[in-house]
């Protein structure tokens, strides 16, 4: 592909590209495994597994529950210790109106986009930033899927790293207006709007990809912090997570590999070096 038909392949699909930032996706980590194809298995619907009861802090907890209760969800993440700081740092924003849980709908589903595999998300661009859960999930899935959107929700820069890109993608539209590629898309550019638009992506794609990277590498490590923990304890519960594993190809990682992040949010490495 020339330089000239590359240009217009980007300028086509710019607002999908920049779809995978913020609250729908690229910090959202939604699906189940934090994987955007994942969604798109033929077969939506989880297999059940053994049913798991754990006994933690005195508490009991069945793994398998759905429809638990928020205090519930808190209570298991709670028993590590990274969990209960989670906890901590959260409840202050929670009490004070600055960020609410809600329940991921199905009709949220369905207006995000999003089969039923979907476990958790956060949402930053709302009135009041939001970390979805899916009640109707199990209990011992989403404690995971939790720590990691509620450390997105605690990560101070991501609403900075949001604003820089918003300012970069509004200057690539500004150009495609500029050189008349908002009403003729395949218009044939001079040499140096050519230039022009390539350079403004070129930053606009660079500082988008280092943000998602930086946002989910963050997070995964995090989450990888609490499922260390709350798996070290010898009971059912990593015998769960296995069964998951290997029945319904749930990716969840002790230490989450640089290539799942890569993978999963189509980072291209490139923007990184």
């Amino acid at each position: 592909m020339n330089k000239y038909l590359l240009l217009m392949a980007l300028n086509l699909s710019t607002f999908a590209s920049f779809g995978n930032f913020g609250g729908l996706g690229g910090f959202g980590g939604p699906d189940l495994d934090h994987d955007p194809r994942y969604r798109h298995r033929p077969q939506d619907n989880k297999v059940d597994v053994a049913k798991c009861e754990i006994k933690r802090n005195a508490q009991v907890f069945h793994l398998n529950k759905r429809n638990y209760s928020l205090d519930e969800l808190f209570a298991l993440v709670a028993t590590t210790q990274k969990g209960k700081s989670v906890i901590d740092q959260l409840m202050p924003l929670l009490d004070q109106g600055k960020l609410k849980i809600s329940n991921l709908t199905s009709f949220e589903r369905q207006r995000r986009g999003l089969g039923s595999r979907t476990s958790a998300l956060f949402d930053f661009t709302t009135t009041v930033p939001t970390i979805y859960i899916g009640f109707e999930d199990e209990l011992g899935l989403v404690a995971h899927f939790f720590v990691h959107e509620a450390t997105h929700a605690l990560d101070k820069l991501i609403p900075q790293e949001y604003e820089v890109d918003m300012i970069y993608y509004n200057a690539f539209k500004h150009f495609q207006k500029l050189f008349g590629l908002d009403v003729g898309p395949m218009k044939e550019l001079s040499e140096y709007e050519t230039q022009k638009m390539y350079e403004i992506y070129e930053i606009k794609e660079k500082n988008r990809n280092q943000h998602i990277y930086r946002a989910e590498r963050y997070a995964f490590d995090e989450q990888g912090i609490f499922t260390n923990e709350v798996l070290k304890v010898s009971d059912c519960y990593e015998d769960y997570v296995q069964e998951h594993v290997e029945k319904n190809k749930l990716k969840l990682y002790r230490d989450t590999p640089d290539e799942h992040i890569i993978n999963a949010y189509g980072i291209n490495t490139d923007y990184l070096k």
